[in-house]
């Protein structure tokens, strides 16, 4: 095996690791990442015969590719003679699909490197994306944005490699690769913006070339192949276009709007100031703005492919008002390549491993955390061993900080009984434990100041489960719009996912 190889399998094993451990984060708690069943309940009304989701404000193939994977395990359980908990499983397999597309990801930038430059600096590139703090911890989330990321980056090496080849088998097959990035995620519609540019690049400084319908057929057979490969992963937005159309204008709105309302800026300074150098670190995100210009000089024709996309999707995300930082995924690889060609450009190989090990510090701290129990489930376990059958609760915040309560359900009191304005319970009556959350994530923890003077008057502090350690505070850099507990860096303070609930009891209760 040739050295660039096995550091290539080096490059892969961490990424990989990375990506896997700890897949089994928050079990047997199941909703420690929001957003996830709703994947896995649209994949598994498929493999019980709904094949129409009825639900558009993502595209389906996401579901289609789980329920698939649901069968093959099923299958393999059968002939293997097991019974496992399926709603466990089905989580595992799916966070396990999202992380092995995050490890393929990181080869395919390697491929798309040693197209545009030299063996080292497509290990460079690699090696940036294999540490990027944003796409390892969402290559854990059973979720559509690193299966997104990784079809447009595969659409792209394959549009690169047509532009050398002209070959329009190669062209219809970035097209197809390019629709089910799209059906995965409606922004990577994108990659049509790259073909526009490389149709562009072969027509024009050609006297009449314009003119010759045969150096169209490039963009014909791309949007051929890019409609039929979005309409195989989402065939519903044809069979079922109302929904679809209903779908599609609400993620307009929603990302011009704001998320519930939040007003946290706007996507074009708030993605370059906070959501980029999060996701891959202020080293790496420096050395890839720094590295546009000579990769533009080494092959300014894929610079220029690569750029459109890059452009385009940042673009359609900076007039927006919901600013989750999931949305720049895309953009992540193709960074980590212009920053590989910049530390190539110094000449200094050793500057790769300065600019790399903050962002490895960094997935690393975070795999440790997610690894660790959740708040939400241990303040639970707390007070099942504690509440009395007699006994009454009241939750604030919001569902996502919830406690999940099981057995102790039907003593807990509706979120409306509580009146905010009047600070009074419904009948006059006080509950006797309040639980409330405490979080950076304001959105979701939000608690009425009546309440809360409430339980500083009447409760007395029970027990904390504490997401930071005791007298630290929590400075870490959330995702202001998303409702997971766990900073994506700036772990001093923390010691553990979830927000931090504070058990309240009410004075006399014993």
């Amino acid at each position: 095996m040739q050295p660039s190889n096995r550091w290539l399998v080096i490059v892969l094993a961490v990424a990989a690791l990375l990506r896997f451990v700890p897949i089994w984060f928050g079990l047997p708690y199941e909703y420690s990442r929001p957003d996830e069943e709703v994947a896995i309940g649209h994949a598994v009304n498929v493999l019980g015969g709904i094949y129409n989701p009825e639900f558009f404000h993502w595209p389906s193939l996401t579901f289609y590719l789980f329920a698939a994977c649901f069968r093959i395990a099923s299958a393999a359980q059968r002939i293997a003679g097991l019974r496992l908990p399926s709603a466990a499983t089905d989580l595992l397999i799916a966070r396990a699909t999202v992380a092995a597309a995050g490890t393929a990801t990181v080869a395919l930038v390697y491929l798309l490197t040693r197209r545009i430059s030299t063996p080292a600096t497509a290990l460079t590139a690699a090696a940036f994306l294999a540490v990027a703090p944003l796409h390892v911890r969402d290559s854990h989330f059973a979720l559509t944005d690193i299966l997104a990321t990784f079809f447009v980056v595969w659409s792209l090496l394959l549009l690169v490699r047509a532009m050398d080849t002209r070959s329009t088998g190669c062209f219809a097959a970035a097209g197809f690769v390019g629709g089910l990035a799209t059906s995965t995620k409606y922004s990577a519609a994108g990659v049509v913006v790259s073909m526009a540019t490389a149709q562009l690049i072969l027509v024009v400084g050609e006297a009449r070339a314009w003119r010759d319908a045969r150096r169209w057929a490039p963009t014909l057979a791309f949007a051929v192949a890019c409609t039929g490969g979005f309409l195989l992963g989402t065939p519903y937005a044809l069979l079922d276009r109302h929904h679809f159309l209903e779908g599609l204008t609400y993620d307009f709105r929603h990302l011009s709007e704001g998320h519930n309302g939040l007003q946290a800026g706007v996507g074009w300074t708030q993605h370059l100031v906070r959501s980029l150098p999060a996701a891959m670190s202020w080293p790496v995100f420096l050395a890839g703005l720094v590295g546009i210009v000579p990769m533009a000089r080494r092959d300014w024709r894929s610079a220029a492919v690569v750029g459109a996309f890059c452009l385009a999707l940042y673009c359609s995300l900076g007039p927006g008002h919901t600013l989750f930082f999931r949305y720049i995924l895309p953009l992540v690889p193709f960074l980590c390549l212009s920053a590989a060609i910049a530390v190539g450009w110094t000449k200094v190989p050793m500057l790769a491993w300065v600019v790399a090990v903050p962002a490895l510090v960094t997935c690393i701290w975070s795999d440790v955390l997610l690894a660790r129990p959740d708040t939400r489930p241990l303040a639970a376990q707390w007070l099942v061993d504690h509440v009395k059958g007699n006994e009454s609760l009241y939750q604030a915040g919001s569902n996502y900080a919830d406690a999940p309560l099981g057995p102790l359900l039907p003593q807990t009191w509706p979120r409306a009984t509580f009146d905010a304005g009047s600070g009074t319970f419904a009948g006059g009556a006080l509950p006797d434990w309040l639980i409330i959350p405490q979080s950076p994530l304001g959105l979701y923890t939000t608690v009425p100041a009546s309440l809360r003077q409430i339980a500083s008057e009447q409760y007395e502090i029970a027990h904390r489960s504490r997401a930071t350690a005791p007298g630290q505070r929590d400075e870490g850099l959330y995702d202001g719009a998303d409702a997971f507990f766990l900073p994506v860096t700036g772990f001093s303070a923390i010691v553990r996912p979830g927000p931090t609930i504070v058990i309240y009891r009410r004075l006399g209760l014993r």
